[in-house]
């Protein structure tokens, strides 16, 4: 599929003004180094540990497969991590590493939503490449609302990464026949790197070219004074932020 690069905002960071205007053309922002990875170590160690006990992975300049198939029950230790509570606990008492990148994002005081999860691609394993889609579910769409993604390890361009379909977030809610393949940015990604998207941006897992293995944290966060969607449609279920929480460990 043809896959155009996504530039990095960084110097951007300072200047609400254009960071804005990025982020209502291009439905999203790119920022490279935006966590110190220092501050993720934890959580990458411990993801790759699980993945090598379950005999799916092993390291050799990174991640790589071993071509074991992911046991689907087993998914759900990645979300209870110790590194990835804590992660959790950080962001409810607002101590969290990202906040500070994502109040820069947004040019204003903002909040992260509570919890966090991890998502992992692993190559040939066509089941579990999420198809273009959109996050915004069933929100009751009163804020400004983004999904920040980062990479936990590295992601060469094009290789198993995140495909973003820029400036589809003007159309609104799409319905699934509209949600169609076309013109694909990404960016080639290191641990703390990030994109910061509108809920309402069409995006993808792409294919991995290669026997690495993709592990990325995600978060939501919303400007501080925009509501949370009501009690109703947090309780929705899984599908309320569309296909990316309903494959939260895997995509």
């Amino acid at each position: 599929m043809p896959l155009t690069e996504l530039h990095a905002a960084n110097a951007l960071l300072g200047d609400p003004a254009a960071l804005a205007g990025r982020h209502q053309q291009e439905g999203c922002v790119f920022v490279r180094a935006a966590i110190d990875p220092a501050a993720l170590a934890d959580l990458a160690e411990q993801a790759a540990a699980l993945l090598e006990r379950w005999g799916i992975a092993h390291r050799a300049d990174g991640l790589r497969a071993t071509g074991a198939s992911l046991r689907s029950a087993a998914t759900a230790e990645l979300q209870h991590l110790p590194a990835l509570a804590e992660l959790c606990d950080q962001i409810a008492e607002g101590s969290d590493p990202i906040g500070p990148v994502a109040a820069q994002i947004f040019g204003c005081p903002a909040a992260l939503w509570p919890g966090a999860r991890l998502h992992v691609a692993l190559p040939g394993d066509s089941k579990r490449v999420t198809p273009p889609h959109q996050d915004s579910g069933a929100l009751d769409w009163i804020g400004d609302y983004r999904r920040i993604w980062i990479a936990l390890g590295e992601i060469p361009f094009g290789d198993s990464g995140l495909g973003l379909a820029t400036g589809s977030h003007r159309y609104q809610r799409l319905g699934l026949d509209e949600i169609l393949d076309g013109n694909w940015c990404t960016a080639a990604m290191s641990i703390g790197d990030l994109f910061a998207f509108d809920l309402n941006l069409v995006h993808r897992s792409l294919p991995a070219t290669s026997d690495r293995i993709r592990i990325a944290l995600t978060v939501i966060g919303s400007a501080l004074w925009d509501p949370r969607p009501s009690t109703a449609a947090q309780d929705a279920g899984p599908s309320q932020f569309g296909l990316c929480e309903q494959e939260a460990s895997v995509s």
